[in-house]
């Protein structure tokens, strides 16, 4: 096959009901954890608190270092992208997914070994690995996705 003839292809094909449903679930999610991004970053201490954490976790979110933080913002901006590029049925959505996990795999390094964020995070310390797994299944599924054509 050639590729106008795979393009073609791949015009006729319709996304699947279950990728509408897990684009359209990740995206929400993605876009909560745009807005806690953006508060995090602008509003810091005023966000937190309003938020209803404690003094110490506080204090701990405050003193995330600059590369656990590009870690978080490759997680939240990929996660977001890559969900609205497998609604697009855009092939991009492989490798967002891919760099949303790296940030993640990054963020929780952090978090989870080289600090104290499990007892900072309290009860919900387990995120970051759910989050991690979701995304790790979200790229291999769009991996499918764009192996059998329906990414373009």
């Amino acid at each position: 096959m050639n590729k106008f003839t795979e393009r073609e292809e791949s015009k006729s094909l319709h996304l699947p009901w279950h990728a509408w449903v897990l684009g359209g679930v990740f995206l929400l999610y993605s876009l909560a954890a745009s807005y806690d991004y953006i508060m995090s970053l602008y509003q810091g201490e005023v966000y937190y608190r309003a938020s209803g954490m404690t003094d110490s976790q506080i204090a701990y979110f405050l003193t995330v270092p600059f590369w656990a933080v590009i870690g978080w913002t490759l997680s939240v901006w990929g996660g977001l992208l890559g969900s609205v590029a497998l609604l697009f049925r855009h092939r991009s959505a492989v490798n967002l997914f891919l760099s949303s996990l790296i940030g993640g795999l990054i963020y929780i390094l952090y978090v989870l070994v080289l600090s104290a964020g499990r007892e900072a995070m309290g009860a919900l310390w387990l995120m970051p690995l759910i989050l991690a797994a979701i995304t790790m299944a979200m790229l291999f599924y769009c991996r499918h996705l764009k192996n059998i054509k329906l990414l373009r």
